[in-house]
């Protein structure tokens, strides 16, 4: 039997940089807690034990975000622990190079800034939604 998001015994772990932080109240009143937790982080070892940990389920990594390394940079670590982790990339300018790069990296997406709630709601709306086909039928889309 395979767990679905609504079989699964803890909310979804959205990993949070730079302006998806700023989103984090509304998340929670919007999404609920029982569905959705998150995990703001300061710097990119910070970020790599949280997805060590297991707890998250995806990331956003914005591209002005301190954490002390570049966020495609980041985006490489990340790889080498997770493959899969859906990772939503959110850059100032959308050229042609961050897109092949973040292909190259299997980003889940790339979002120009600023990023707005709708936007971010979006995003997470598409990762649950992968991670429920992944958790029913084994996709790797």
């Amino acid at each position: 039997m395979v767990a679905t998001l609504n079989e699964r015994k803890h909310p979804f772990g959205l990993v949070v940089t730079g302006e998806a932080e700023v989103w984090q109240d509304a998340l929670q009143q919007i999404v609920g807690p029982e569905w959705l937790r998150t995990y703001q982080v300061r710097c990119g070892n910070e970020l790599l034990q949280v997805v060590k940990s297991g707890v998250a389920d995806a990331a956003v990594l914005d591209d002005r975000a301190q954490l002390g390394l570049d966020v495609m940079h980041i985006l490489r670590m990340i790889r080498r622990v997770d493959s899969a982790l859906p990772v939503v990339v959110v850059t100032t300018g959308v050229d042609r190079r961050t897109l092949e790069n973040a292909l190259r990296l299997t980003a889940f997406s790339v979002v120009a800034r600023p990023l707005e709630l709708e936007e971010l709601l979006r995003q997470i709306r598409r990762m649950m939604v992968r991670l429920d086909q992944m958790l029913r039928y084994g996709l790797d889309e």
